[in-house]
């Protein structure tokens, strides 16, 4: 059989047709080197905590005042008791020797502006602070 004939009947052309140089594969990256790899990669989870400011003692008044209790930690309206100081004990000495009797010594223990207001939380009956008056 010659080649021709070979051709004819489906089997492969000998070793000697085949092209001497065959075609190299496309280069895909041309004359540059292959990118370098990745380096492995690490997850960080990075964790913040928000923290309130510390707040002060609440800014009393005379009367009940809004405030955040320390101890049952609630945002309250303070319950306040009033309770005689030392001024009011003075006020009281000096109106009963100025006017001459003793009637007159009992007004400042009546009066909310010569006590001392004592805060108290309703929830859980803790002391929150006081208010002296000026």
């Amino acid at each position: 059989m010659d080649a021709t004939m070979e051709n004819k009947m489906g089997l492969p052309p000998p070793y000697e047709q085949m092209p001497p140089n065959p075609v190299p594969p496309p280069s895909y990256f041309g004359n540059d080197p292959p990118p370098p790899e990745d380096p492995p990669r690490t997850r960080t989870i990075v964790v913040t905590q928000i923290r309130e400011p510390p707040l002060g003692p609440p800014k009393l008044g005379p009367g009940p005042t809004g405030a955040s209790c320390p101890t049952c930690n609630k945002s309250i309206v303070t319950r306040v008791d009033y309770v005689p100081n030392n001024r009011t004990h003075i006020v009281s000495a000096a109106l009963c020797v100025l006017a001459g009797c003793c009637c007159g010594c009992f007004l400042p223990y009546c009066m909310k502006s010569c006590r001392t207001a004592n805060h108290y939380c309703p929830a859980c009956k803790a002391f929150i602070g006081s208010y002296q008056p000026s």
